[in-house]
């Protein structure tokens, strides 16, 4: 049944309640544009900000019917937006870059003494062992990806495969690399 675009947001969360596709329709074209623009300058990454928005309107439509919003709905999907690109950069903190960070502190602070560097160096190493066995297609994503901070779709482009293949491969291959040091940065950091 064709549902008037002129409902007020929480009439078109009644209905997306109830499983009304158009509903989520109108509501996903009605707020996507400025959704997008507010995960662009969190996240600086069109791919990423796109990444978020699909996240969100997934879990909107999948959890429909347990999902209870008191306020306005914009305000409720603007949180969500920014609660799940912050949690993205904390991600990216530890998952991608925390080897510099740790390097930067430590010259900042200058309070690393020899033990730490050697453990610093055997971090790094670590990594490079886990990287180096990674499957052929997975290192060289994970390595354009990480080393010269070509997007997805560049990465896509420039290998000839699917965009969605490119974040399989990152998500993997940071898994891998979660699985394999995780336990050492936490030695590190509590050292």
């Amino acid at each position: 049944m064709p549902i008037n675009a002129n409902l007020t947001d929480k009439e078109l969360i009644e209905l997306i309640s109830v499983g009304e596709e158009s509903a989520f329709s109108i509501l996903y074209r009605r707020h996507w544009t400025e959704l997008f623009g507010t995960a662009c300058r969190v996240l600086r990454s069109e791919d990423r900000a796109e990444d978020v928005l699909q996240e969100i309107f997934l879990a909107l439509w999948t959890k429909r019917s347990e999902i209870s919003i008191t306020g306005s709905v914009l305000a409720y999907l603007h949180t969500s937006v920014r609660y799940k690109s912050m949690n993205l950069i904390e991600r990216d903190i530890f998952e991608r870059d925390y080897i510099q960070v740790l390097l930067s502190t430590i010259e900042q602070n200058g309070d690393c003494n020899a033990q730490q560097l050697l453990q610093l160096k055997e971090l790094e190493q670590a990594i490079a062992t886990v990287v180096e066995q990674m499957p052929d297609k997975m290192k060289v994503v994970y390595k354009l990806s990480r080393d010269k901070y070509l997007t997805h779709q560049e990465i896509a482009d420039q290998l000839g495969i699917s965009k969605e293949t490119v974040k399989k491969h990152i998500q993997h291959a940071l898994q891998l690399l979660k699985n394999a040091i995780g336990i050492s940065v936490l030695l590190f950091l509590l050292k």
